[in-house]
């Protein structure tokens, strides 16, 4: 077992080719340092304690038995329930999108990327739901400890056949119960975050949002700051960018009018933006966007 700090120790960490599966334990409160959208599908198990997840402009609280499954791209952030989380313990396994076109190339009638980009969100699982995800987790980490031949075939296996229980057995919690509702503070967060995912692309002022909802600049900047992870201008700008990724991946507009559509005045300040979330410009990410190495896992540090 290794201790990242006094506060966390990594249980378990593997990776294969586009698979991998981190087992960690928390202790106190965590909230997720990095706001960020990636193209890696997350699939994430609490053992034990809860988790806050935002995702969908939406908060959800994940208690132990659930299953929560983020799609990729998805816009996301996890926190602690309060100053007095105890911490949590969760499994996190990692797909990247080279790993599920492989699946669903052997295996169409699987069709991976249809159910995680359809289905996303969080599930309470049976006893024999938990019990099918541990058993996959168990013969994960004894095969890639053990490496025996053909260790990354027999992994990959017990994948698909996880995928197929997902297919056939996941039912998402009716009406998304686990969805905070009640607070007013956290429905007008809502109506906020809903408003911005419209209209991201307009120029858009704090003095236009607090005439919009009517209540002050500085408690809609608290108010979302605190209920989603992100302060307002974050927001809009990952909006903008996740937009623009599709819109590059067209080949259809020049970077120039891309950043136009998308509401930037400036394609420098476009291509800044861009960079800090994509980690290159929008030209390098148009060039290397078919160009996606299997097997790099993300960084665990930056994801939750």
């Amino acid at each position: 077992m290794s201790t990242n700090s006094s506060n966390e120790k990594i249980t378990f960490y593997g990776a294969i080719d586009g698979l991998a599966i981190e087992h960690m334990v928390r202790f106190g409160p965590h909230n997720m340092k990095v706001k960020h959208f990636h193209p890696e599908y997350e699939i994430f198990y609490i053992l034990e304690g809860q988790r806050v997840f935002f995702f969908d402009n939406r908060v959800f609280i994940a208690s132990k038995g659930d299953l929560v499954i983020i799609d990729s791209n998805l816009i996301h952030m996890t926190r602690s329930t309060g100053s007095s989380d105890l911490g949590h313990n969760r499994i996190i396994l990692y797909l990247t999108p080279d790993k599920v076109r492989s699946f669903e190339e052997r295996y169409p009638s699987l069709r991976i990327s249809y159910f995680l980009h359809n289905h996303y969100g969080l599930y309470h699982l049976s006893e024999e739901e938990a019990r099918h995800f541990m058993d996959f987790y168990y013969l994960f980490k004894r095969e890639f400890q053990e490496k025996r031949p053909n260790y990354t075939l027999a992994i990959e296996l017990a994948a698909a056949s996880l995928f197929i229980r997902f297919l056939r057995d996941l039912r998402k919690n009716p009406a998304d119960a686990s969805a905070i509702s009640s607070d007013p503070r956290h429905r007008q967060v809502y109506y906020l975050a809903d408003y911005l995912s419209e209209h991201y692309m307009e120029d858009i002022s704090l003095d236009r949002l607090s005439n919009r909802f009517f209540l002050s600049k500085y408690y809609l900047c608290r108010s979302f700051r605190e209920v989603t992870g992100y302060n307002i201008r974050e927001y809009i700008n990952i909006l903008r960018v996740r937009h623009a990724q599709s819109m590059l991946e067209d080949n259809q507009y020049s970077v120039s009018e891309i950043a136009e559509k998308i509401g930037y005045h400036s394609t420098t300040n476009f291509e800044r933006n861009f960079k800090s979330y994509m980690n290159m410009s929008p030209l390098q990410y148009r060039k290397h966007r078919n160009v996606y190495v299997s097997g790099v896992m993300p960084v665990v540090d930056h994801l939750e």
